[in-house]
């Protein structure tokens, strides 16, 4: 079992000697546990278990034996009944403790082909094919001064278990305290399963006829699992149609939670990556506060004539736009961007107060080309640039409005990150990160959390150091981790959260929309000591994607701030680092400084009724650039 942050989960044999039919057949269990941040294993055996054992309670009723990372052995009857013969084993090796156990049975040549030479370090105590196994693997690495299972290689590692595998059968299960490592063996003896489990849990207690797991401790309810296991644990109510079966010759890594290589069985080795193999459905939501979007028009976008600003958006076809022909030059490319909000009240507003970020970004990586304003009913407009950089329009309003509306066109024109790449190419750069006085106080605003309670604060915390554990302190590769992870085991579900929802609300319930897994990507990076911002945009997803779903509409990322890069932009949305399809508009500590229009009514109105349209077009750079905007008048 392999948990993203350290849980103490109740274990009760159910087939103990006492307990069986026939009462005489022994029944022999090990288990190894690393305490959270700890190398040294725990290992606990009981060659012939009794219901009231001292060790069967204490699986089932010690509460403080916590970790991230638990093996265990049931062994059934075996021929020699001892505890130097009971699994799983451990050695020490390079500072950490080395646990493995073994289903199956080497040859009669293993000896020779696996000798540990003449004066070997590591030498079995028991007599155990599985234990002697352990002392060649660590022999070997001892010999190429490999320290942990990471530095063995994945690759290289799943070809010596294919070669111990030619001796005889071979499940195998390893672990160095950070990685454990699955094996199964080639002709699928005894197929072994596996399951990652995802809150919020339906079921906390799964069983099958030996050994029952509780995982429903107080702390433990958020908790993402890897299960590996020779037989499926069920719930009450579960089929186990999750649990998937390893194919023969398959070997999975697991860390903290997560799988981060698989190869073997009849496919190419596969290593978890930051982004996913294939582009993922990109998807955009609503960006600003209380913001709900209809469904995206994806078409040609028509200049503003005279006849008024519903003239801006005219209703097209409802057939997929075609490939945008970006030219003979890939670096760069051009969207025409149309941004509508109108809002519409039960008696007209008499006066109101408003202000509007709906200007795109200009600067070295954006160039905005045109950008026109247009409000109804016309007003005075002051442009100013805001304390984040943003340029924000302020306006009043005065006279009888039933309805206001501001529709915003841009073309801008979105350049390649420069260098394309996130990690720096001179540097290998761990949490936490080393800040000088001055940076610190100038980045305060972007490294004070959300003001949460302390123990949801502590909870976000140790998630985030997940994170950091599984990907070995790197910044860079934690950050791309929670971002992909985001993408990847939270679901993208519309109206289910509001502007108050937290990042503990998301965090537990695993589902929002944009804003919300912006804000909890923003929660954890400063909650690791890296300033985080929240911006607003627009971003492109094409025609020809499979998920439409809020394609092309106001959208929310991350960004976050990295000494030898400065601000670079993170979807967990779309588990993407920021490139050219991202329209940058507004940024700052929150939603609330980077929201696209906000106001205060402060006559007339009533109930309000609010809609936006949002049309991102790509712009083919051979042809000729759309007329500006014409003054609606």
């Amino acid at each position: 079992m392999s948990f993203d942050a350290a849980v103490s989960p109740l274990i009760t044999l159910l087939r103990t000697r006492d307990q069986r039919a026939d009462g005489a057949r022994p029944y022999g269990w090990g288990m190894a546990w690393y305490a959270a941040a700890d190398r040294a294993a725990t290992v606990v055996k009981d060659p012939a278990a009794t219901s009231d054992g001292a060790a069967t309670l204490l699986l089932r009723d010690w509460t403080r034996c916590r970790s991230t990372l638990f093996v265990c052995h049931l062994r059934g009857a075996a021929a020699r009944i001892s505890q130097e013969n009971t699994h799983p084993f451990a050695r020490s090796h390079a500072g950490r403790d080395w646990v493995m156990t073994h289903q199956g049975q080497l040859g009669e040549g293993y000896l020779e082909r696996l000798s540990l030479g003449e004066r070997p370090v590591f030498q079995p105590v028991g007599r155990t094919d599985t234990e002697h196994l352990l002392c060649w693997l660590l022999q070997r690495c001892r010999e190429l001064d490999l320290h942990r299972l990471a530095d063995i290689g994945w690759e290289r590692l799943h070809g010596w278990l294919q070669e111990i595998n030619q001796l005889g059968t071979l499940n195998l299960l390893i672990s160095d305290g950070s990685h454990l490592v699955v094996y199964q063996d080639q002709e699928r003896h005894r197929p072994l399963h596996w399951l990652r489990r995802l809150p919020p849990h339906a079921q906390n207690t799964l069983s099958n006829e030996d050994i029952e797991l509780d995982l429903g401790g107080a702390r433990d309810g958020a908790r993402t699992a890897v299960l590996v296991s020779s037989e499926r644990l069920l719930g009450a109510d579960d089929d186990g149609a999750e649990w998937k079966e390893l194919r023969g010759g398959q070997m999975l890594v697991v860390c903290r939670g997560a799988v981060v290589w698989s190869g073997g069985g009849n496919t190419a080795p596969v290593a978890a990556a930051p982004f996913p193999a294939e582009a993922p459905s990109l998807q955009g939501g609503a960006a600003g506060p209380g913001e709900s979007l209809p469904s995206a028009m994806v078409g040609r976008l028509e200049p503003l004539g005279g006849a008024g600003l519903g003239a801006g958006l005219q209703q097209v076809e409802d057939a997929p736009a075609p490939e945008a022909n970006f030219g003979e030059s890939q670096d760069a490319r051009v969207y025409d961007v149309l941004h509508v909000t109108r809002y519409s009240y039960a008696s007209p507003v008499e006066f109101s107060r408003h202000v509007l970020r709906l200007h795109p970004v200009h600067d070295r990586i954006q160039e905005v080309l045109s950008f026109d304003l247009s409000i109804e009913p016309l007003t005075a407009q002051h442009d100013h640039e805001d304390v984040f950089g943003n340029i924000a329009t302020r306006l009043e309003i005065e006279g009888s409005a039933p309805e206001i509306a501001f529709v915003a066109r841009s073309r801008v024109r979105v350049h390649p990150t420069p260098g394309g790449e996130f990690r720096s190419t001179h540097r290998r750069t761990i949490v936490p990160l080393s800040w000088m006085p001055w940076q610190r106080q100038m980045m305060l605003p972007y490294l004070l959390p959300e003001e949460l309670p302390e123990n949801q604060l502590q909870e976000l915390f140790d998630y985030a150091m997940s994170f950091v554990e599984r990907q070995d302190y790197d910044v860079i590769e934690t950050l791309l981790d929670i971002n992909q992870t985001i993408y990847r085991d939270y679901a993208y579900v519309q109206g289910v959260t509001s502007v108050e929802t937290t990042p503990f609300d998301v965090y537990t319930s695993r589902r929002g929309v944009c804003q919300d897994f912006a804000n909890l990507l923003i929660c954890l990076a400063r909650l690791l000591d890296v300033p985080a911002r929240y911006r607003v945009g627009y971003i492109y997803t094409g025609g020809n994607y499979a998920n439409k779903l809020q394609s092309d509409a106001s959208h929310a990322w991350v960004e976050v701030f990295l000494p030898w890069l400065g601000w670079k932009g993170l979807d967990p949305t779309n588990g993407t680092v920021v490139d050219r399809d991202h329209v940058r508009v507004a940024c700052g500590r929150h939603y609330r400084d980077a929201t696209p229009t906000s106001g205060t009514i402060y006559r007339g109105g009533g109930d309000e009724k609010l809609e936006i349209e949002v049309r991102v077009i790509p712009v083919d750079l051979g042809g000729p650039l759309a007329p500006p905007a014409a003054d609606p008048g």
